[in-house]
């Protein structure tokens, strides 16, 4: 079998993280692996296994600024030929030759497609496939397959945990059952315990997170508004959401989650003024990315009592400063603000389901088996 070229597109480095044999995870992620699954070893799979017998010329295309946000450090391990993609016509020159395209959240030019001679599938990470163009690949007769990603459903979850969790005043009731206060006072209400469905949740984009968030907010008929760059009529039906402009979904939401990519225009976007904006009982959500928003603002908005509440996955800088007065506040009111250590993507495996699962979908196709994810 003449060896296969796979051209990868990625600057986060997702579809090949899951990938990586059992002697390059370091020991701490070992553990982790372990800790839930006594066989991890067997259950992580080579790119190489999944190939085989078949091997293959793995081209990376990558963007050298771009991919410094994501796991670079992944470049030298799967002796991957690097491209760059700001050369004029690299992108095109690479998939004109290849077998299989494997990408994530990248625009794939429609001449990339029309100049392809021997593309057998286009698989993408995750159901958000709108970076390939349909059109174009109807014509040339290419499958392409969008996975889900497991990590953005756990993320999905880990928004809603947080927001019972404080609109349930749950650390309020574990108190009253570790103090056995219940005894007083059986069927206890608790002040500021809420009703979900009198709420509006806001969403800052309406990706592949901010969706299942919204999908959630519906079975509890909550009103649920967004903004994001572009609008998504029919998303928007099947979920039964409202476009809103910027400044209103600070001003109308009693929940606010973030769900917005990282990017140059983005860093920095939510700062004092938008806090201002925000209803002083509302909560405020970061499960994304922690540089998306001006960290002292959102303490000194927490201080001032301009916002009831936050709840943070990420941060400017992590780990967490250890000195960081997001603890002061955290350990001195219950009631203002949750924090988890940027665990809600719950990794590594969900790294591993979702790289397994898209190269799983290239070794259905070289064995001539029915693809998954087709869309």
């Amino acid at each position: 079998m003449n060896q296969l070229k796979i051209v990868v597109w990625d600057n986060i480095g997702n579809t090949l993280l899951g990938m990586r044999p059992w002697s390059a995870w370091p020991d701490r992620v070992q553990k982790r692996l372990l800790a839930e699954h006594a066989d991890a070893r067997e259950r992580l799979v080579t790119i190489e296994e999944v190939l085989a017998p078949a091997s293959a010329e793995l081209v990376w295309l990558y963007d050298p600024v771009k991919s410094q946000r994501g796991f670079v450090g992944l470049f030298g391990e799967f002796g991957t030929r690097l491209v760059d993609t700001r050369e004029p016509g690299a992108v095109e020159r690479e998939i004109a030759d290849a077998d299989y395209l494997i990408f994530h959240k990248e625009m794939v030019p429609a001449a990339a497609i029309e100049g392809a001679s021997k593309l057998r599938l286009i698989q993408h990470l995750g159901f958000d496939y709108r970076g390939v163009s349909m059109e174009a690949v109807r014509k040339k007769g290419i499958p392409v397959a969008a996975t889900p990603l497991v990590n953005y459903s756990a993320v999905a979850e880990h928004v809603w945990a947080m927001i019972l969790m404080d609109l349930k005043r749950l650390q309020d009731q574990r108190e009253y059952m570790v103090t056995r206060g219940y005894v007083r006072e059986w069927e206890a209400y608790h002040p500021g315990v809420q009703i979900v469905s009198d709420l509006t949740l806001g969403l800052l984009g309406l990706g592949e997170i901010a969706r299942p968030v919204a999908r959630i907010a519906r079975a509890f008929n909550m009103r649920t508004i967004y903004w994001d760059v572009v609008r998504y009529p029919e998303v928007e039906r099947d979920l039964g959401v409202e476009y809103a402009e910027w400044e209103d979904v600070f001003r109308e939401s009693d929940v606010l989650s973030v769900q917005l990519a990282l990017n140059d225009q983005t860093e920095g976007i939510i700062g004092a003024e938008q806090f201002a904006w925000m209803k002083p009982t509302a909560l405020f959500v970061n499960t994304a990315r922690g540089k998306l928003l001006d960290q002292q603002a959102l303490v000194d908005a927490l201080n001032t009592r301009t916002i009831r509440a936050a709840a943070l996955d990420v941060y400017a800088e992590e780990p967490l400063l250890v000195d960081s007065p997001l603890h002061d506040i955290h350990e001195q009111d219950d009631h203002r603000l949750i924090l988890t250590p940027h665990s809600a993507a719950h990794a590594p495996w969900t790294w591993v389901r979702d790289s397994q699962e898209l190269w799983a979908n290239v070794g259905r196709s070289l064995r001539g088996e029915p693809l998954r994810h087709l869309v």
